[in-house]
Formats: structure tokens, sequence, C-alpha cells
């Protein structure tokens, strides 16, 4: 029995630590359905230690267990939060899988040293207890392996949201009684992190189908047959030279671009620091946060896997090739399951680019405008090519790029990242060098073109962003034709640049 109450408190405690690390309080001021509230926060804990408890008969490493995947979930909410500025949200758990298939995208924030170092410490726990603890039922191997698929099932049966209507409709009615605002942060620091994730999950399966439809009824006008369409999303592109007046010729192409576009300035993006399908989505189909909803912090797992409006669908119903050019995994992000539902006749990732040459660890930028030049060559005027750059992808650590990082102004040299932050403006300046060719490529078909091109958000670097002035967490764009007239500076949104596109074409 002492060490049943000895698990449970070690399971309570996990549960009030991780509530007092993201500002949610035990005790504080009456509200109406706190008891539900608390309750909701509490359960996945409890459920944890006797699922844990049941194939292994030992309370203790049962709460050592919960103990461990708590102080996990802690330092993943802090490191978010460091990175990309938010909490740990439902859709996180998408990430789980893509944790283990790409590992330095993730762990390199975390450090993969101490990740090493903290499971070799948990597993010498686990067969330390295993040695030490006496379980409070006998309990063979083949016995704790039967119980352990029978905690798997019941675990899957408690923690899979309903898709029963009625049940569904049910909950998001109480849920909405609980006053959810909908705001990770702010949602966390009411409810618990893990309530947070538990009613966000829940509600956004509730309303996505409602979402879905009004999304799938937007009216798009038919776009003119009249060039080539090139669109560039750039890795963390942000105009450095707003950051620093010493960086004024940092991006000698893309500031002639913006001069010379129909529509150029800067972007409002739905995220700081990574997601770019975030901002690709809005991009592609005119989407904002508020037409996804809770969908919004993870489209593609759900949200997108429908037929949806999109710039890529319209060219393609005016006889455009549409062609999706990302030289990374396909499958990463379920981006090889998206894009056909977003109107892309095809979809090329790294395997295209095989004898591609590479800028750091991942294909270069000048490589991918090549690919896009090659395309326009192939296809002729009718083709619209989207491209999701690689290169400038965070960390920027030594391994990331050995060479010597671009010279940085002197107000930036004492950064804490200043070698990070050199690493991303050399690399800033190869998606600046896309942009010639695809100019070139453009001219070279003889018929009027278009030039989209934009910075998915911002890179995760604190001191250059941090500092005084550099505040804004938008990134930039410019909407160029080949015979089109410049015109004014305009700051747009994500989810307008689709309709600004048209409105440059002539569509109403």
């Amino acid at each position: 029995m002492l060490h049943f109450l000895v698990g449970l408190a070690v399971t309570l405690a996990t549960w009030l630590g991780l509530r007092r690390l993201v500002g949610a309080p035990l005790f504080g001021r009456p509200e109406p359905h706190r008891a539900a509230i608390l309750f909701i926060d509490v359960f996945p804990f409890l459920a944890g230690f006797g699922l844990f408890l049941l194939p292994t008969g030992r309370p203790i490493m049962a709460g050592l267990a919960v103990m461990c995947l708590g102080i996990g979930m802690g330092v993943a909410d802090r490191v978010k939060r460091i990175v990309l500025d938010e909490p740990v949200v439902f859709a996180d758990r998408a990430e789980l899988i893509e944790v283990v298939r790409h590992p330095r995208l993730y762990l390199a924030f975390v450090g993969t040293g101490r990740m090493v170092l903290a499971t070799i410490v948990i597993l010498l726990v686990i067969v330390w207890l295993i040695d030490l603890e006496r379980p409070l039922w006998p309990v063979s191997l083949p016995q704790a392996a039967i119980l352990a698929v029978v905690s798997g099932v019941i675990g899957r049966a408690l923690f899979v949201i309903p898709t029963a209507p009625g049940l569904l409709r049910r909950l998001r009615q109480f849920y909405d009684r609980l006053a959810i605002s909908r705001d990770p942060a702010v949602d966390a620091a009411r409810l618990g992190l893990l309530a947070a994730c538990i009613v966000q999950a829940t509600l956004a399966r509730a309303e996505r189908p409602e979402r879905q439809q009004a999304a799938q009824a937007h009216n798009w006008p038919e776009l003119p047959t009249n060039g080539p369409i090139l669109i560039v999303q750039g890795e963390s592109f942000v105009d450095a030279r707003r950051l620093d007046l010493s960086l004024v010729h940092h991006l000698p192409h893309f500031a002639q671009l913006q001069r010379e576009a129909v529509s150029a300035g800067k972007l409002t993006v739905p995220c700081w620091g990574a997601n770019t399908i975030r901002s690709e989505l809005a991009v592609l189909t005119g989407l904002g946060g508020d037409d996804i909803g809770l969908d919004r912090y993870n489209p593609y797992e759900h949200f997108a896997r429908v037929p949806l409006p999109s710039l890529a669908r319209q060219a393609r119903a005016a006889g455009y090739r549409t062609i999706c050019v990302h030289p990374y995994d396909a499958s990463f992000y379920y981006r090889d399951k998206v894009m056909p539902l977003l109107g892309f006749d095809q979809f090329i990732g790294v395997e295209g680019f095989a004898d591609a040459a590479r800028n750091g660890p991942y294909v270069s930028d000048l490589a991918v405008a090549e690919m896009m030049a090659a395309l326009v060559r192939k296809y002729g005027p009718r083709v619209l090519v989207f491209a999701i750059t690689m290169e400038n992808h965070g960390p920027w650590d030594a391994k990331h790029d050995p060479l010597a990082p671009a010279a940085l102004p002197e107000t930036w040299r004492a950064l804490p990242d200043a070698a990070a932050v050199g690493r991303w403006l050399k690399h800033l300046q190869s998606t600046d060098g896309m942009i010639p060719i695809l100019r070139d490529a453009i001219a070279a078909t003889g018929s009027p073109g278009w030039l989209l091109f934009y910075g998915d958000h911002q890179p995760s670097l604190t001191g250059a962003f941090k500092a005084a002035g550099a505040a804004d967490r938008r990134s930039d764009y410019a909407i160029w034709g080949s015979h089109a007239v410049a015109g004014e500076r305009t700051d747009l949104a994500a989810e307008h640049m689709a309709g600004a596109l048209m409105k440059a074409m002539g569509v109403r």
C-alpha cells in the first residue's frame, strides 16, 4: 500500500508541477465548472498511472513513468515557447512521429546530447526499479506483454476523440460553457496544459466539417491564361535590410523585385520560427485562421484532407500544368497527400534532386530555381510552379554550415546567437539569387508571366529579432509581373496574396 501511495503521490506532484509551469492555478478565483476543469486536466495523469501500473504491478515505477512523460511535455512546452513563441498545442501530437523520422529538425533545439543522456538515465532507472520494487501482484513476462497490449487498447479508447455526432455536439456545448478562448497560451494558463489540449482537440474535431464545407463553398473567379506563374515560398526569408541599415545592399535582387513589383511590402503570416504549412495554405487557398479554426495549428493533418479551392486549382481549370516543388521528404507534413487535393498535378520531392547541389545539409535554393526554370522550358507558358525552399531551414549550427557565416552588422556581433544569425544571412543571399533565374525563365517564354516571392516566417533566432525596432513579426513579399507596371507599396496578410495576384492579372 505504501508503494501505491508513493506512486500516486509522484503522479499528482507531476500534474501540479506541470500546472505551475504553465501558470495554471490550482485554487484560483471561483468560477463555474472549476471542478470539471481540474478533472479534465488531472484525468490523463491518473489514467496514465493506471495504464502503466496494470502490466507492471509496480506503482512507483508507474508514477515515475508518468513523471518522465510530464517532464518531457514540460520541456517541450518551454522549448516551443522560446523557439516558436507558442505553447504545446493539441496538433503537436502529429509531430511525435516526425521527431523520430527527422530528429535534426527538432532535437537540435533541445540538445541532442541532453536527449540521449536523459534517455539513458531513464532506462537505467527502469531497470533498477524492476529489480528493486516488489510488484503488488505477480506478473510474468508473458502476462506483462498481454497486459501491456490491454493497456494500449484502453489508453487508445480513453484518449481518442469521439466521432459520434451526438456526443461531439454535447461535448462542444459543454466546452463552450467553459468559455474557451481558443488561444493556446490563455487556455493553458486557465485550464492546464493537458486540459487545454483535450478541449481544443475536441472542439477542432466538432467544428471541422462545417469549416471544411464553408471553405469548399468559396467561389473563385476564372484565371486568364497569360503566361507562367512562379511562386517561391522562401524558408525563413525576411528582407534583412529592414533590420539594420548596414544591410542595405544585402539582397539586391529582392530589392529590385520590390521596386518593380505590382505589389510589395510586409506580409503578415500565421506563424513565427516554424510551421511553414500555415503560411503556404493561407497563400494558396486564401483561408485565414478564422476560416480554419483550431485546425490552423496543423492544417494539413485533418483540415486540408478534402479538395479545397485554391490558386493552383483555378490555374489548372484555366489549362495550366500545376506543379509543387519541395526538396525534402514528400511525406513530411503529409504534403504528398495534401498537394493533390489543393489542385497540383505533380509533386516533386527530394527524389527529384538526387544530383542537385547542396548548401549546408539541404538542397540549395539555386538548384530549386533551376528546377523551376527547367519546368517552364518543358511545359511552356501555361505552367504554375509553387516552390517551398529548404536551404535556410534551421537550426543554424556548425553542422548546418561549417563555413564562415556572413559578415554581421557591428551592433549584432555581441549577440549570443551571432554565428547562427550570420549563417541565416548567408543563406538569405542564396534565396535572393533565385530571382534572376526565375525572371529569365519567364522572359524566355515571350509571354507575360508572374513571380510571387515571399517568406514563410521569420527564423527562430532571438537576438536580431528581439533587438530594438525588430519586434515586427511579419515577413516580406513581392508580386511581380513581367509586363506589369510597378505599383505602390502595400502590406498584406498571407491569405490575401492570391487575391492580390488575381487583381494584378485583371481578374475582378
